[in-house]
């Protein structure tokens, strides 16, 4: 039952052909990656059923079912087609291609998605096809659900679906989000994501005098801000049960798991270079190690933005996460990933948060195994196709074990 690997020219071609249709998010319309994920499930004979929740039908969702031929566990699988918008800095021209056959090398599939996470939804969809073939032994069921909305963390994917239909929490989630192939993610921080707001009277910019504008506010508060994390959050806030962080989850080998991370992703305010601002706003993300919550961090900005005459209005948020890595799915996924590599994964917190959270923070154990993430968001997003049939074999033989009647 266990001696089946993923067909690695399927996998690739699949792959390549979401990576292909594009799906930025915003605005977060992916249909045309979602066809394609249609297509390839209808012609395999896996049923699935579409589920749309904006009223345009752009922000869809895919859910197929695999149900096994006796009673037993349900296996719930999530992947996200949205990605990044492509940065502002690429240069202009067709990307290059994915792999050119008269060149020697590895098979590359290249393109934004392609680590996050188009190549593991591809990962996910041959492997339940085999499963599929394999229905008959497979004690239980297993749940595919292709999401949109994850990129922003929006209302319409996975949170949509997890209120329609409760019984996708299931019994435990498998992820392909980034994590590497030597790492297990099992938990992750979390986030508070808002907008600091400063207002001042405007005016004409050749007449000195006045209040300091918006722009000069925004400015002083960015830098306060940085510096008002307390030091010792940065230092003493870790998981419970010891430091949990790998080398491949940070860049240049430094661990920030345990710590408070900042960062300003928008800045807006004034009309014209001769003109007073009357208005500046600043996108304020914040991540937040286990051990803080979402609500201290909150007080500080608020705290600090009031300081400089301004008001933070919070957006989304979510709590840092983390599953029992004793539990039966972390047992068999260790198992599984040094069968497929050769090495035992190390277990991780992530710095960035997915969709796995939603399960974790309903007490169903969620596991990331995804391809190497130092591309990801790269505007040259990247996986070999060696590494991509590593995390789809993983997760395939993850799946018949917990599904094997065995456990």
């Amino acid at each position: 039952m266990f001696n089946v690997g993923v067909p690695e020219s399927e996998l690739y071609e699949l792959a390549q052909a979401l990576v292909d249709a594009e799906s930025p998010n915003p605005p977060g319309d992916v249909r045309l990656p979602l066809e394609v994920a249609a297509g390839y499930l209808a012609r395999n004979g896996i049923p699935f059923i579409r589920v749309s929740c904006d009223s345009e039908y752009k922000k869809v969702n895919l859910v197929a079912r695999v149900f096994g031929g006796a009673s037993g566990p349900h296996l719930v699988m999530n992947a996200h087609l949205d990605v990044f918008p492509v940065s502002n800095a690429r240069k202009p021209g067709k990307p290059p291609a994915a792999h050119d056959p008269a060149q020697a090398g590895p098979l590359v599939v290249r393109g934004r998605g392609a680590v996050d996470m188009k190549g593991g939804a591809a990962a996910f969809m041959v492997a339940l096809k085999l499963l599929h073939e394999r229905r008959e032994q497979l004690h239980g069921r297993v749940t595919l659900c292709l999401v949109c909305d994850e990129e922003t963390f929006g209302p319409y994917g996975s949170r949509a679906l997890l209120e329609m239909f409760p019984d996708l929490y299931g019994d435990a989630l498998l992820s392909t989000e980034p994590s590497s192939t030597a790492v297990v993610r099992i938990g992750e921080r979390g986030f508070v994501w808002g907008e600091a707001e400063f207002l001042g009277e405007g005016g004409h910019g050749a007449y000195p005098g006045g209040a300091k504008s918006p722009i000069e506010l925004a400015s002083e508060f960015i830098g306060d801000l940085r510096g008002a994390i307390p030091e010792a959050w940065k230092q003493e806030a870790s998981a419970p049960g010891g430091k949990m962080s790998h080398d491949l989850l940070a860049p240049k080998g430094k661990s920030f798991v345990d710590s408070v991370s900042l960062n300003f992703g928008t800045i807006g305010g004034g009309l014209t270079v001769n003109m007073k601002a009357d208005k500046c706003r600043v996108g304020v993300d914040l991540r937040v190690p286990l051990g803080k919550t979402t609500d201290e961090i909150v007080a500080i900005v608020r705290e600090v933005a009031a300081r400089h005459g301004g008001t933070f209005r919070l957006n989304n948020s979510s709590e840092p996460n983390k599953s029992d890595e004793n539990g039966p799915l972390f047992r068999i996924l260790k198992e599984t990933v040094e069968r497929v590599t050769g090495s035992p994964p190390a277990f991780a917190i992530g710095l960035g948060c997915t969709d796995a959270r939603l399960w974790r923070q309903g007490g169903v154990p969620a596991a990331v195994y995804g391809p190497d993430p130092s591309t990801m968001a790269h505007d040259d997003e990247k996986v070999t196709l060696a590494e991509l049939c590593k995390v789809a074999n993983v997760h395939l033989q993850t799946a018949l074990q917990f599904l094997g009647g065995t456990r």
